[in-house]
């Protein structure tokens, strides 16, 4: 696994700052070329220059996908600037995470020796996040709708995870943050609930031809981001601290995290996987007995 060596909290900051002045910019009408070259500010310029292709590859990309954009519920951008916000926060998990080969399809995932199983974790109550897996049996479809249709607000509206496979930090990370979440709503007893982790590059694909913000390259095709379920929170009056606490790790330079309307997307910095991975017990393949 190749990363590279993260970024700081002060830059991931600066980064931060320099794209709301952007993102206002480009609302405000100013075309986005002169934007993005005409940029000064350090932690954009170490942003910029550090993801494939450099300035002229990053406007190339962006470009091109706020041509493709159309309005839909499947979207994650209510618009060109929000998309916009996505796309320039995104770049920070792309310099972190460019240079690691991604999961090419669906085989290459099950095959991957460096994920382990979800569902082997959950009966070994050793996860404290909940999730489920997208339905593929005629079974699991009329389940999720029944749930949908006669029991609304049991659980969140999402498709469920591609696979139940994950990154060992990742599953450290998630565990950290929900029992962080459990301290802060006591109350609250339905926990965590993540909608992705892992996805393939075909798979990514497969969402941006049915319409959904599926970013190419993506963190998620690396295995270190997940996307954090918001919407169904806010439903029941406790997302708040929950966003209190990622934002917390934004702010310490642990996480990238996008605000991407139901869910929110949060990012591992490569310097902090090796404690998260040494913080569950087990190993890649399997569960230690």
């Amino acid at each position: 696994m190749h990363a590279h060596d993260g970024t700081s909290a002060r830059e991931l900051a600066d980064y931060r700052a320099g794209v709301d002045a952007i993102v206002r910019r480009y609302d405000a009408g100013t075309p986005l070329r002169l934007l993005l070259a005409g940029v000064e500010t350090p932690g954009v310029r170490y942003v910029f220059d550090g993801v494939p292709g450099g300035p002229e590859g990053l406007l190339r990309r962006v470009q091109g996908e706020l041509r493709g954009y159309r309005p839909s519920s499947r979207s994650n951008a209510s618009g060109p600037a929000a998309l916009l916000r996505i796309l320039l926060l995104q770049q920070i998990d792309v310099l972190w995470w460019s240079t690691t080969p991604p999961f090419p399809d669906d085989a290459a995932v099950y095959r991957s020796p460096q994920l382990v199983s979800l569902e082997a974790l959950r009966r070994d109550r050793r996860l404290g996040f909940r999730f489920k897996v997208a339905p593929t049996t005629l079974a699991g479809r009329a389940r999720s709708y029944a749930l949908r249709r006669w029991a609304h607000g049991y659980e969140p509206r999402s498709s469920g995870l591609s696979f139940h496979l994950a990154r060992p930090a990742m599953v450290g990370l998630l565990n950290d943050v929900a029992r962080q979440f459990a301290e802060a709503v006591p109350g609250w007893r339905r926990g965590l609930w993540v909608n992705c982790l892992v996805r393939s590059v075909t798979g990514q694909l497969r969402l941006r031809d049915l319409g959904y913000s599926a970013l190419l390259p993506s963190s998620h095709c690396v295995g270190f981001a997940a996307d954090i379920e918001m919407n169904w929170l806010r439903d029941h009056g406790v997302a708040r601290p929950l966003q209190e606490i990622l934002v917390h790790h934004r702010r310490a330079g642990v996480l990238n995290v996008i605000d991407e309307g139901q869910a929110w997307h949060v990012c591992l910095n490569p310097t902090h996987v090796g404690r998260y991975e040494r913080a569950v017990p087990f190993v890649a393949g399997g569960v230690r007995s």
